[in-house]
């Protein structure tokens, strides 16, 4: 009976990633739709994504610790209460004629808890794998990201049959679904926490708890550590302010809400099968490797994506996210996995997470959103090629010496 629930958890867990990168879609893939309509410019559009972003900074190690101090608030409770504040700030956006203030501050308050959960996620999902359970999670993020790619497609065209204000309807009926499928799951932390309890009582007076201040000192002697953040927050900066805007660039060709849903569509359906093969890739390398790959990909995005002048050149653009992005994703989650004592595991993926998401989307956007509106959208193109052209110089020369297990 235990070795066939080690087996049904992989797929509750897809599950969890297929829900959440919905919930993801309805919330961030469509954020300059939704804030355009609000009455948002680029630039305050920026200020709203960025300050997200950089508000999560702080916030996502803060929850990881919370998590990691609190006993009975384990990741999976930590993840639903997370789905909860999200669902609900939309939810008011939603049926309350709320003022652009009022907008910019539930917005954000709602991005700065989407941040929080894929480190959240990967820190599950690596409990089940460190624990024996049969996980694969390439395998679960990709099913996250067609999950996207689809509700993508779906939500362009309900949106242009209807008003971009039904994405909060949406938003909430999968907040739902997702909160019930992280309920189903087991609880691996309330085991972990009391054993973890047990040894502090016996060790009472011999060894001080780690803090958050311990695991800063273990990163930043890892140079490998450092420069994959670093490298990765400036490719991410570039691979944000494209995301935000891609609607723009859409338009600039003549695509409408439609034309947009298929362009996410493809962008991140491009995502499942580079995380679908990435057992196979790992077995060919190591995480390193990959995410040399990766940040290759980061520059051809942009570079293509400014030189297109017809929309298939768009689409051939955007379906290099799989090798980008989706190369990146799980290739980072199993290093910081690999790199990391057990106990510093969480906030190391919410650390990791903070630089290459928070701080990357907060200064992609911020600095997006301030380009177009003032040299316009081929300008913060070539930006974006330059910044991931400096991400690569950081972690194209970085040693392979190392495996890493999967």
């Amino acid at each position: 009976m235990k070795g066939l629930e080690k087996v049904e958890v992989k797929h509750q867990y897809s599950v969890v990633q297929a829900l959440y990168w919905m919930t993801s879609c309805a919330l961030a893939g469509y954020a300059a739709v939704y804030l355009q309509d609000r009455g948002l410019s680029n630039t305050l559009i920026g200020v709203v994504v960025g300050g997200a972003a950089f508000f999560s900074m702080v916030v996502q190690p803060l929850v990881a610790q919370i998590a990691e101090s609190i006993s009975w608030l384990t990741v999976k409770r930590t993840i639903q209460l997370l789905v909860v504040g999200m669902a609900v700030m939309f939810g008011a956006l939603t049926v309350f004629p709320i003022p652009v203030a009022g907008v910019v501050v539930l917005y954000m308050g709602m991005n700065i808890l989407n941040y929080c959960m894929p480190p959240m996620l990967s820190a599950m999902g690596m409990e089940f794998i460190n624990q024996g359970y049969y996980l694969n999670f390439g395998l679960s993020r990709g099913l996250g990201s067609i999950s996207y790619a689809v509700c993508a497609a779906i939500l362009g065209f309900v949106i242009d049959r209807f008003f971009p204000g039904v994405l909060g309807y949406v938003y909430v009926v999968l907040a739902v679904l997702l909160f019930l499928a992280v309920s189903v799951m087991e609880d691996l932390g309330v085991g972990e926490k009391n054993s973890s309890q047990m040894r502090e009582r016996k060790c009472l007076g011999k060894e001080k708890r780690d803090t958050g201040e311990n695991i800063w000192k273990v990163i930043w002697k890892n140079k490998t550590f450092v420069c994959l953040m670093i490298g990765f927050c400036l490719a991410n900066m570039n691979n944000a302010a494209v995301a935000t805007y891609t609607v723009n660039i859409i338009k600039k060709l003549g695509g409408t809400d439609t034309i947009l849903g298929f362009a996410n569509f493809v962008s991140a359906a491009s995502e499942m099968p580079v995380m679908l093969l990435f057992g196979y890739f790992m077995k060919k390398g190591n995480c390193i490797r990959l995410l040399k790959v990766s940040v290759l990909f980061f520059v051809i995005k942009p570079l293509i994506l400014v030189n297109a002048g017809i929309l298939p050149m768009v689409f051939l653009g955007l379906g290099l996210q799989g090798l980008s992005f989706g190369m990146f994703t799980p290739a980072a989650v199993y290093f910081v996995n690999s790199s990391l004592a057990p106990e510093h595991r969480v906030r190391g993926q919410a650390i990791f997470s903070v630089i290459t998401a928070g701080a990357a989307t907060c200064g992609g956007n911020l600095l997006g959103g301030w380009l177009q509106d003032t040299f316009g959208l081929d300008t913060m193109l070539w930006v974006c090629v330059s910044m991931a052209v400096i991400g690569l110089l950081f972690v194209i020369w970085l040693p392979e010496n190392r495996r890493d297990s999967i």
